[in-house]
């Protein structure tokens, strides 16, 4: 079982707050994990002063192994833990494996510094999927029922003029607890005992101290921000009356939490007598003023004192999008890896969280390995652009969660089993395109007792395919004849186009009809209907012999268009084949029958209106052809084009990314920037890109956040009616009004979530931020529209709940992702 703690530790942490096993409060911290970051083996174990806590070298505990680095002399701290640091300038992510106990519930806490260790004085941005101390809680602590707590605050009584931070060993799970802010606050405290064996268990430093307004007759507020209008928070009250009350004095209070608006009220509140008890709100609410969370004390009529309190804690949720990783999959995973002797750091650590284990691309070879059906929740399978031979096997067909398999692209051979081919008429979509011995009509199933007469019969038919072949020779030698309408007659387009990749000139002709369909027109040429066989339809892009500067670029793209041919994605349009021959140039993409995004949404009349969920639904597929460019390819690449328009719909309306012409490849590591032309699209283009000619891949992030205002407003990216022409600096000025109707298309009717539109409008915005650090990376905007579109089903479904409980009385983790060190 120790060979699985790395990937079961997201496991334990989704799964801890369902248990009942109670961990309780430990003298030694004999089950605590501490680690430092970086730290020279030589220099490991050490004990921290202050806390007695001893910490070790992390260099046994990750994969990836990562490097070490120092802060600079000015960021150096008292505490030994902050002057090194661990990096990983390798891989999308990189895990650390720890031993953990299965079923305990965990406070998760992690500690940055940046301290300029690198010299650029650019702090990083990242996603943080797992910290690194651990310390065990009691189960009945912090209960939620969705997600993860990440901490905004915790404060006690103590003045921060006189007080410290109290922590381990004061508090045997080690939070930590901050003075409060001694301005308008009086500080009474005890020596008296507190009981404090309630489940929270706060140390007696924190409880024996309160604090209560020097105004009596003013409310005790309490106050902590968000970093989003749709968090939702919880806050956990620690009371005990510390204080003699004499004769007939009363200390009475209601606790009225601001909500979004509502008021949520715990009335004629009395602390019980040196006695700890905690209250906190359930279920979380949104705060009221957008990002600000308010909570109050007020004194009641009868009430001689002033509110009092003694502790508090503001959490924020962090939803799991994800659920947590069954132990049977981690071991499926585990086998996958072996079986095809996978060694990639993006594959450390659990295998469900975060989605980037691409198999795709992989250099696969063998057949479809059997392991993979152990992996029963499994509902995307893209094993496309490998070396896979074989058959294809049934057991897919019994996979039940399986939505999608993509297997194109590979040496498969043999029929679909017609068990998939059910699952596929109920909804499976399957991908085999580029298996050219993949039998797709089913004839090669035939009774085995067909091979006597075909067998008898091989001399004639050899002899009928000699004649074929010297028809078609002679044929080909003979001019093309001119039609009554001055086109010429063109032979029968032959399967044979299937498998190419490079095509002749007079082979372009033909597949094309002699180019006579007219699908649309680009800055580079024209863009024909063609055809690789009666079912193969393709779209051939001819470059305009006129385009002079277009012809430089076009012909740039050549020196790698085997690289990519080699690039397949379900929402990325396949580039099938290309022509280079003398002067003509022309590149063949897979057809699709419902043109582009920007047409769609061009369309006005009400019946014709591109629904909101269809909005969501293509931009999450197009966001992920674009993330699957920048993570997953190798050498991962850049589009430099990304519009309404090179977003194409196929004849299901599933979206792709199209026209990868433009696209560039950019390296990893200390080189994430290509110089370059300037190409693409006025509106669309990063504003640093135009001024430096650098190039990464927050530039097509910017892009893609422009598209988004397009899907939300229906408006024209550049207004020239408009007092803000560019549509982001339009909607920077909308947003301030708060009125998401004045910005949202109206034809949509309102059938839409106020607060998904909300949502995509501030990840919109944030694309689009001035510095490429503050946009998001590409699979943070993944996730984000996913969340929006599962929302959006559930509310189109009737299956959204109410859940504004009045209840007031009833989180887990330090845990949270989008981590930005700060340089304190």
């Amino acid at each position: 079982m120790e060979n699985l703690q790395g990937l079961l530790l997201a496991l334990i942490i989704v799964s801890f707050a369902t248990t009942a096993h109670l961990i309780q409060a430990q003298s030694d911290p004999k089950e605590f994990i501490n680690l430092d970051c970086g730290l020279h083996p030589a220099a490991s174990p050490y004990t921290e002063p202050l806390t007695g806590i001893t910490y070790t070298s992390d260099s046994n505990f990750t994969q990836g192994g990562g490097q070490s680095g120092r802060v600079e002399k000015f960021w150096e701290e008292a505490s030994k833990a902050f002057n090194v640091l661990r990096y990983f300038p390798e891989g999308i992510r990189n895990c650390y494996n720890l031993k953990v106990t299965s079923g305990t519930k965990y406070l998760i806490k992690a500690q940055f510094l940046y301290g300029n260790y690198d010299g650029l004085n650019d702090g990083p941005e990242f996603d943080l999927y797992l910290a690194l101390e651990l310390r065990p809680l009691r189960d009945d602590t912090y209960i939620t029922t969705n997600g993860s707590l990440k901490l905004i605050k915790r404060e006690y009584a103590g003045d921060d003029s006189l007080g410290q931070s109290v922590r381990y060993p004061k508090d045997a799970y080690d939070r930590e607890w901050n003075p409060r802010s001694n301005s308008g606050f009086n500080f009474i405290n005890t020596s008296l005992s507190v009981n404090s064996s309630a489940p929270y268990e706060l140390p007696r430093d924190v409880i024996s101290k309160a604090v209560v307004n020097k105004n009596v007759t003013e409310n005790l507020s309490f106050y902590w921000s968000v970093d989003n209008r749709d968090y939702h928070a919880l806050i956990y009250l620690h009371f005990a009356e510390i204080q003699t009350l004499q004769g007939n004095d009363t200390r009475e209070f209601d606790i009225v939490w601001k909500g979004n608006d509502q008021n949520i009220t715990v009335s004629s509140y009395r602390p019980p007598k040196l006695q700890l008890e905690t209250l906190y709100n359930t279920p979380p609410l949104k705060c009221m003023y957008s990002t600000q969370c308010t909570v109050e004390l007020v004194t009641t009529q009868s009430s001689t004192l002033p509110p009092m309190i003694n502790a508090m804690e503001a959490y924020i949720i962090m939803p799991f999008p994800d659920a947590g990783t069954n132990p049977e999959d981690a071991v499926a995973v585990q086998n996958v890896k072996d079986t095809y002797e996978l060694n990639r750091i993006d594959w450390q650590g659990d295998p469900c969280v975060p989605r980037q284990e691409y198999l795709s691309s992989s250099g696969l070879n063998g057949v479809i390995a059997s392991s993979i059906q152990n992996l029963t929740y499994l509902q995307e399978l893209d094993l496309s652009n490998n070396n896979l031979s074989g058959g294809v096997p049934e057991f897919l067909a019994n996979m039940e969660s399986l939505l999608i398999i993509n297997l194109g692209w590979n040496s498969l051979a043999g029929p679909i089993p017609k068990a998939l081919r059910d699952r596929e008429k109920k909804g499976l979509k399957l991908t085999t395109q580029g298996n050219p011995n993949l039998c797709l009509s089913g004839s090669c199933n035939n009774n085995k007792k067909v091979l006597v007469p075909v067998i008898a019969s091989v001399a004639s038919v050899l002899v009928l395919i000699a004649l074929l072949v010297l028809f078609y020779i002679f044929r080909k030698k003979r001019p093309l004849s001119e039609g009554t309408a001055g086109t010429r007659e063109l032979p029968r387009k032959s399967s044979i186009f299937s498998k190419k990749k490079r095509f002749t000139y007079s082979e372009v002709v033909e597949l094309t009809d002699n180019f006579k369909r007219v699908l649309g027109e680009g800055g580079f040429g024209v863009v024909y209907h063609g055809s690789l066989s009666d079912t193969e339809p393709v779209a051939v892009k001819v470059l305009s012999e006129s385009s002079v500067e277009g012809y430089k670029e076009f012909k740039a793209e050549f020196q790698k268009v085997e690289l990519l041919l080699r690039v397949h994605h379900l929402n990325l349009v396949s580039l099938v084949g290309y022509c280079d021959e003398g002067g003509h140039l022309a590149l063949i993409y897979e057809n699709m029958e419902n043109g582009n995004l920007k047409q769609h949404l061009s369309v006005q009349s009400a019946g014709s209106t591109l629904k909101w969920a269809s909005r969501l639904k293509i931009a999450v597929e197009a966001a992920q052809g674009l993330e699957y460019l920048h993570v997953a390819c190798e050498p991962p690449m850049v589009h430099r084009d990304v519009k309404s328009k090179n977003i194409l719909l196929d004849d299901r309306f599933d979206a792709k990314l199209a026209d990868f012409g433009l696209s560039r490849s950019f390296s990893v590591g200390a080189e994430t920037q290509v110089a370059t032309v300037v190409a693409g699209t006025s509106g669309y283009l990063d504003p640093a890109y135009y001024q430096r000619n650098r190039l990464n891949e927050k530039s097509d992030v910017y892009s893609f956040g422009i598209i988004l205002m397009e899907i939300i407003t229906n408006r024209s990216v550049i207004e020239r009616t408009r007092e803000k022409t560019h549509i982001a600096e339009w909607l920077k000025v909308l947003i301030s009004s708060g009125d998401i109707e004045k910005i949202v298309d109206p034809n949509l009717g309102r059938d839409y979530d106020s607060n998904i539109a909300w949502k995509i409008l501030e990840l919109a915005i944030s694309c689009v931020s001035h510095s490429s650090s503050d946009r998001p990376n590409k699979s943070k905007v993944v996730n984000v529209l996913k969340e929006c579109l599962v929302s959006e089903n559930l509310r189109t479904r009737g299956e959204i709940q109410d859940d504004d409980s009045k209840n007031f009385l009833q989180l887990t983790v330090d845990f949270g992702t989008q981590v930005t060190p700060a340089a304190r």
